[in-house]
């Protein structure tokens, strides 16, 4: 999925459980993106600098920025490691979890059926390379105006409930 959807996704997730704490749910946003930001910010920085256009074929380059994507989207859209940083992260909590994290967490869960055909989601990996290949691709037409219907839906449900609630 893009990036901006899953903003949108994360910031729907997060609404409620962070509606009177913005930073709280601006921060699971961050984490709602960053798998994908870490890992294609360089080839992009590369692609606007060298006036190189973005295919399918340029991520097969031997271009570090493209290997580098390749190796860090394992790392970055694996529930393996998301669960190996949570329990990080709540041993440094005290027992604690850090509810925001779980953007990261639903970035991976959306991409596992929404990535068909290029950059399937390794989500067991380094346990296992599998990767589901039934979904359907997030940049197919349907697929996107489907998603963003469904996003414009949700938001639009809660901009009149909320409206009421405060009428």
């Amino acid at each position: 999925m893009d990036v901006f959807a899953h903003a949108l996704w994360t910031n729907a997730v997060f609404y409620k459980k962070y509606r009177a704490e913005k930073l709280q749910r601006y921060i699971a946003m961050a984490f709602g993106v960053l798998p994908d930001l870490v890992v294609f910010t360089p080839a992009f920085l590369y692609g606007i600098f060298s006036g190189s256009h973005f295919s399918e074929g340029s991520f097969n380059s031997a271009l570090w920025v493209f290997r580098y994507a390749a190796w860090g989207y394992n790392y970055t859209h694996s529930l393996v490691i998301f669960a190996a940083a949570m329990i990080i992260v709540i041993f440094i909590r005290k027992g604690k979890q850090y509810w925001p994290m779980w953007g990261w967490a639903l970035h991976i869960l959306i991409d596992i059926p929404s990535h068909k055909g290029f950059y399937e989601t390794p989500f067991l990996f380094p346990l296992s390379g599998y990767k589901f290949d039934h979904g359907v691709s997030w940049g197919h037409p349907l697929f996107m105006l489907i998603n963003y219907s469904a996003l414009a839906l949700v938001y639009l449900v809660w901009f009149l409930v909320l409206r009421k609630k405060t009428a």
